[in-house]
């Protein structure tokens, strides 16, 4: 970057600490996840225990989603996923601005990330080893649902590793083509941005976040009660 441009830019906060910690605990969880699921090795309490951590993980994120801060609120896709079109348009024509937040595409896959993640851990409270473990909403659906749930369970990691190498690679392809330093602001919450741009502060709501880790917390302690 030149120094003209340099004297232009400021460093802001985009994400807030909640929306850093949920996504990087999402991260290390879910792969934990793939690799005792798929392991030949005998990881089923392990496997499980991960399962409702995520869950947990998922509550937070979601409540957070509504009640946290300005960047990271839904109503934001809502707005942001309707321009995907006329993104990735302009992004093959180089003509892209850079988000403060997330773009429209990148919305689009947090959102199907989400949704699908949390269909994963809802079969999962459904589903069975057949042998030791029930899940513990397995005696409330019926058969047909319990086989629909366990083929999704089976199945859906595929799908969701799919969506993360492709999450991944667009990440890269930012990082390298349109030089944002996205990674960094996960890491760190801060971008890089004009000085001119009149940007809302982005402030960590202590009713959102109390909520959404209290419920979450809640959540958890009722999962690891229940008899193993």
């Amino acid at each position: 970057m030149n120094t003209n441009t340099e004297k232009v830019m400021k460093s802001e906060l985009v994400w807030d600490w909640p929306i850093r910690v949920f996504h990087w605990i999402m991260v290390i969880v879910f792969s934990a996840l793939v690799i005792t699921g798929k392991s030949e090795g005998d990881y089923l309490e392990l496997h499980v225990d991960l399962g409702y951590v995520l869950s947990g993980v998922l509550v937070a994120r979601i409540l957070y989603g509504f009640l946290g801060s300005h960047y990271g609120r839904f109503y934001q896709a809502c707005s942001s996923i309707k321009n995907v079109f006329h993104y990735t348009s302009s992004m093959f024509n180089k003509k892209t601005v850079p988000e403060v937040g997330h773009n429209p595409l990148g919305w689009l896959m947090v959102m199907a990330l989400i949704l699908l993640l949390v269909l994963q851990v809802v079969s999962g409270l459904f589903s069975t080893d057949d042998i030791f473990w029930y899940g513990p909403f397995y005696d409330y659906a019926t058969d047909e649902w319990l086989s629909i749930f366990s083929y999704v369970h089976h199945y859906l990691p595929n799908a969701l590793i799919g969506l993360s190498v492709l999450h991944i690679g667009a990440v890269i392809v930012h990082e390298v083509c349109f030089k944002e330093r996205l990674v960094k602001a996960m890491i760190f919450g801060k971008k890089q941005v004009l000085k001119t741009d009149a940007l809302p502060t982005v402030k960590t709501p202590r009713v959102g976040v109390t909520i959404s880790l209290g419920v979450s917390l809640c959540w958890l302690l009722w999962l690891f009660s229940l008899p193993s």
